[in-house]
C-alpha cells in the first residue's frame, strides 16, 4: 500500500475528512497534508484500540459517489499494555451485507494487508464474504478513509468484575495481606481502649484522682469510637478507604503522645477522646474493605476474623498493659500504643492499597487525563457530581431514624450494646474478683483475660458451621432465608452468655479454684461472639438498602452504652442478678417469634 494515492474530498462524500489535529491528536502522530487532505496509508499509524469507527467510499479521480451499501467497521478497543482501555469492551458487530458489487481487492487491500490482521475478527468484517467481480487494484481505485466521532463513553473509566483491575481480581496472597493488616490495626485501636484499665491505681497515685476519674478515660475513649464512626463511614465512600486508614492513624499515633506526657488529668482525658475518634475508622470501614476484596459467597472467613480482632483487642489490653504497669511507669503503656501505631501506619501506607471501585476507579481516570493529555476521560463517580455535602446530612440522620422508628432494630442495638457493655464491665470485675479472692497481682490479673480471649476465638471457628447450614437451607428451599434464619446463632450465644455470667457469678468464692471463674468466662466469649455474629447478619439481611445506616446505628449505640459500663454498669447487674441475665434469653426467643410480624410493620425492611 506504499503507492496510495491522496485522498481528496469532495462535497459528494458524507462526512468532512479526519482532522487528526482535533479529535484524535493525542493517540496519533498522523498530520494532515498541506492542501487538507490526509493520505489513507497513513491510517496504520493510529494506535489501532484509538480507532473510532470509519467508513469506506470508492470513486474515480475527482467524481466520487457513495457506494450501493456504506460499510462501517468496528475495530473494537482491546487491552493495552497499559490499561488504557477498559476490559470488557465489546465492539458492535457488523451486520453481513451482499455487496457482491465491490471489489474484493479493495477489501483485501484495505484490511488484509494491514499490520493488523485480526482486525477482521476483531470487527466482525470477514473480507473473504466479498466477491471477485474484477481485476482492478487498489492502485486504480483510490479510497477515502473518514472518522467518525468516538462513542459518549469512549473515555469512561469502566472496571467490571472481570478486570484485572478489580480488587476481586487480586491474588489471594495480596487479599489476605491487606486483611491481615487493617485487621492487625483494628486490634491496635482497640487494644488501646481497654490498656488503660491495668493502670487505674497509678493514676490515681499520680495524679492524686479518684478511681472514677480514672476509669473516665477508658469511657471517653470508647465515646470516641461511637462518634467517630458515624463520620468516617460516610467520608471513606467518597474519598476511599486508604486515605481514611492513613490519616486516622496518622492521628491516631500523634495523639497519643500527650497522652503518654500528660502532667495532669485533664490533658489525658481530652487525648484519650480525641484518639477516639481517631480510631473509628477501623470500626466503620474495615467491614468494607472486606466486601471490596472478596466476592459474595466467600466472604464468610474473612468476615469472622474481622469480627474476632475488634473484641480480641479488649481482651489483650489488660494482659499488655499488667505487667508493664506492674514493673514500669503507667506512661510506658501509652509509648507501647505509640510505638505500635507507628508500625501500622508504615503496613498501611505500603501493603495496603485502595480497595473500593469507585475510587478506583476515580483514580485512574486522573491517571489518563495525566498520561494522555485528554481532559474528557472521567469516572462513573465524577460523572454522578454528588459531593459529601450532598449526601452527609443523611449519613448522620438515617442510623439514628432507623433506631427511632424500627423496633428490631433498637432491639438489636440495645442487645449488642449489652453485650459489649459487660464486656467493658470485666475490666473492673475480674481484677477485683481475682486480686480480692485469689490475691493475684496485677500481671496475673491481666492474664485472667486470656479465657475471655481464647472464648472469643472458639466462637470465631465454630460459628461457620451455624452459617453453612442456614446456605444449605435456603438452597433446599430454593429462596433467599429469612432474616430470622440467623436468629439460632444468637440463641446458642443467648444461652451461652448468660450461662457464662452466671457460672463466674457462683463460683467466685475463695473455696473454688481460680480456674472455675476463668472458665465462665470462657463461656460468655463464645456466647458473645455469636450473638454479635447474628445481630449483625440479621440488620444487614433486614435492611439491604439502609445496611450501612443500620450498622453505623449499631455502633453508636454499643459504643454509647460501653462507655457508661465502666462507670455504673458493675453496680446495675449486681442490682439485677441472675435474673435479669436470664431474662435477655426469653427475650431473644419472643423476638424470634415476633420478627416476621415486626418486619411486615417496618417502612425499610425487606
Amino acid at each position: 500500500m506504499s503507492q496510495l494515492y491522496d485522498t481528496p474530498w469532495s462535497p459528494t462524500t458524507e462526512q468532512p475528512p479526519f482532522s487528526p489535529a482535533s479529535a484524535y491528536s493525542a493517540y496519533s502522530p498522523v498530520t494532515p497534508n498541506p492542501d487538507g487532505h490526509m493520505r489513507a496509508d497513513l491510517m496504520n499509524q493510529v494506535p489501532e484500540h484509538y480507532r473510532p469507527d470509519y467508513t469506506v467510499a470508492q470513486g474515480y479521480g475527482d467524481d466520487y459517489y457513495p457506494l450501493h451499501q456504506e460499510v462501517t467497521y468496528h475495530p473494537g478497543p482491546k487491552e493495552d499494555a497499559y490499561n488504557l482501555v477498559p476490559l470488557g469492551y465489546r465492539p458492535p458487530q457488523v451486520p453481513e451485507m451482499d455487496i457482491s458489487n465491490i471489489y474484493r481487492a479493495e477489501a483485501r487491500g484495505l484490511m488484509a494487508e494491514s499490520p493488523r490482521a485480526s482486525m477482521d475478527a476483531m470487527s466482525g468484517f470477514d473480507p473473504d464474504r466479498f466477491a471477485e467481480s474484477s481485476t482492478a487494484t487498489l492502485l486504480s481505485r483510490p479510497v477515502s478513509i473518514h472518522f467518525a466521532p468516538p462513542p459518549e463513553d469512549a473515555f469512561l473509566v469502566s472496571i467490571g468484575p472481570d478486570d484485572l483491575r478489580h480488587p476481586f481480581n487480586w491474588s489471594t496472597t495480596k487479599k489476605w495481606t491487606v486483611l491481615i493488616v487493617v485487621c492487625s490495626a483494628a486490634v491496635c485501636v482497640t487494644v488501646a481502649s481497654s490498656i488503660q484499665a491495668s493502670t487505674y491505681q497509678n493514676l490515681e497515685d499520680a495524679f492524686d484522682v479518684p478511681r472514677i476519674e480514672a476509669v473516665a478515660g477508658v469511657s471517653l475513649y470508647v465515646l470516641g469510637f461511637g462518634i467517630g464512626a458515624l463520620f468516617l463511614g460516610p467520608l471513606s465512600e467518597f474519598y476511599g478507604r486508604s486515605i481514611i486508614y492513613l490519616v486516622s492513624f496518622a492521628l491516631f499515633t500523634v495523639f497519643n503522645i500527650p497522652i503518654a506526657t500528660a502532667q495532669n488529668m485533664g490533658v489525658l482525658l481530652f487525648f484519650r477522646l480525641v484518639t477516639g475518634l481517631c480510631g473509628a475508622g477501623f470500626l466503620s470501614v474495615a467491614g468494607g474493605t472486606v466486601s471490596d476484596m472478596f466476592r459474595p459467597g466467600t466472604t464468610d472467613l474473612p468476615t469472622a476474623i474481622y469480627t474476632l480482632a475488634p473484641l480480641s483487642g479488649p481482651c489483650l489490653g489488660p494482659i499488655l498493659g499488667g505487667y508493664m504497669n506492674q514493673n514500669v511507669t503507667w506512661r510506658a503503656t501509652f509509648y507501647l500504643i505509640i510505638g505500635w501505631g507507628a508500625v501500622e501506619f508504615v503496613l498501611l501506607l505500603f501493603l495496603v492499597p485502595e480497595t473500593f471501585l469507585p475510587i478506583v476507579q476515580k483514580r485512574e481516570a486522573r491517571r489518563m487525563r495525566a498520561a494522555t493529555g485528554e481532559g474528557a476521560w472521567t469516572s462513573p463517580a465524577e460523572q454522578s457530581g454528588r459531593t459529601v455535602s450532598d449526601v452527609f446530612p443523611g449519613a448522620l440522620w438515617v442510623p439514628i431514624k432507623l433506631m427511632a422508628v424500627e423496633k428490631m432494630a433498637l432491639a438489636m442495638d440495645l442487645w449488642t450494646s449489652l453485650i459489649l457493655g459487660i464486656i467493658y464491665l470485666f475490666f473492673n470485675a475480674i481484677p477485683y474478683t481475682f486480686k480480692k479472692l485469689y490475691g493475684f497481682n496485677l500481671g496475673e490479673t491481666g492474664l485472667a483475660f486470656l479465657a475471655l480471649g481464647l472464648g472469643m476465638v472458639i466462637g470465631t471457628a465454630t460459628q461457620p458451621f451455624f452459617i453453612s447450614r442456614i446456605k444449605d437451607k435456603g438452597l433446599r428451599a430454593g429462596t433467599k432465608p429469612a432474616p430470622e434464619t440467623r436468629l439460632p446463632v444468637g440463641m446458642a450465644g443467648a444461652i451461652l452468655a448468660p450461662v457464662g455470667l452466671l457460672w463466674f457469678a457462683l463460683t467466685s468464692f475463695r473455696k473454688m479454684p481460680w480456674i472455675m471463674p476463668m472458665i465462665g468466662t470462657l463461656i460468655f466469649g463464645v456466647g458473645s461472639v455469636y450473638i454479635f455474629t447474628c445481630v449483625f447478619g440479621f440488620l444487614v439481611a433486614t435492611y439491604p438498602k439502609y445496611a450501612a445506616s443500620a450498622m453505623a446505628g449499631n455502633t453508636l449505640l454499643r459504643c454509647v452504652w460501653a462507655a457508661g459500663f465502666p462507670l455504673f454498669a458493675l453496680p446495675m447487674y449486681q442490682a439485677l442478678g441472675p435474673e435479669g441475665a436470664t431474662g435477655l434469653l426469653a427475650g431473644l426467643f419472643v423476638l424470634a417469634r415476633v420478627g416476621p410480624r415486626l418486619r411486615a410493620q417496618s417502612q425499610y425492611a425487606s
